[in-house]
């Protein structure tokens, strides 16, 4: 999630699926051909655009394409079309609970668990409400990742699973393939680096990424903006990883 003033600047694609929300005044979503006055919106993934805020504070949420939600959210509003506007109702309350919390305690286990929520609402889709343990502990592990060194073939002999078997009950269970997962754990281990030292070469190499070029490539094709420009522009850089 980013919250902040405009960061985009030309036309562009990334991978992530896109939530844009204004506070309070709309925004403009240009496509190649057209363009549409919004105050809540979803984007495809990889689907070529600007946003334009006019210095105005607004919310991103990058989401998977691949993840049980991204997969629920492209059924429910992106199915033959390339963007669409998100109810006005469920997002007035979801800024408003958000606000709230950005306001008074600034929270990241609360802002992540209102977010989570408003996530599942527009989905239609509940958390599941097991997982196998091998799962729960793979998970574990990937929460505790530090660097960028882990490995699919490591985390299956931990849990005593084959590979192949890892990669197919990972993907069931969480609704994201491993490798995937693993990518967006990376980057984030990245961003928490950079908060500490400030330094994206320190932290595209600690991360795994060959250099910071490699890192700015991967964050951007993801996300649409650099580490750069998101700690730049950022109101609020907060990273979570549950």
């Amino acid at each position: 999630m980013y919250i902040g003033k405009a960061i985009d600047t030309s036309i562009h694609a990334h991978h992530a699926i896109q939530i844009v929300l204004s506070f309070p005044e709309p925004f403009e979503i240009i496509l190649p051909g057209s363009s549409f006055k919004l105050k809540a919106a979803i984007i495809d993934s990889d689907q070529p655009h600007e946003c334009r805020t006019y210095d105005n504070t607004f919310l991103i949420l990058n989401i998977a394409p691949e993840s049980r939600i991204g997969i629920a959210l492209k059924n429910n509003y992106l199915t033959n079309q390339r963007f669409a506007e998100l109810p006005a109702e469920k997002t007035a309350e979801f800024i408003e609970h958000l606000q709230t919390e950005l306001t008074e305690k600034k929270d990241s286990r609360n802002i992540f668990l209102i977010t989570q929520k408003f996530l599942h609402t527009l989905s239609s889709i509940e958390e599941l409400k097991s997982f196998d343990n091998r799962i729960l502990e793979v998970l574990r592990l990937l929460d505790q990742q530090n660097d960028g060194t882990v490995r699919v073939a490591d985390l299956a002999k931990k849990v005593f699973l084959s590979p192949s078997r890892l990669i197919h009950l990972f993907t069931s269970q969480v609704g994201i393939p491993i490798r995937k997962y693993i990518l967006w754990t990376r980057l984030l281990v990245a961003l928490e680096r950079i908060l500490v030292s400030k330094n994206i070469t320190e932290a595209a190499l600690h991360a795994g990424f060959s250099d910071a070029p490699h890192l700015n490539r991967t964050f951007k094709r993801m996300f649409g903006f650099s580490p750069a420009s998101l700690l730049k522009n950022s109101q609020i850089v907060q990273v979570y990883r549950k």
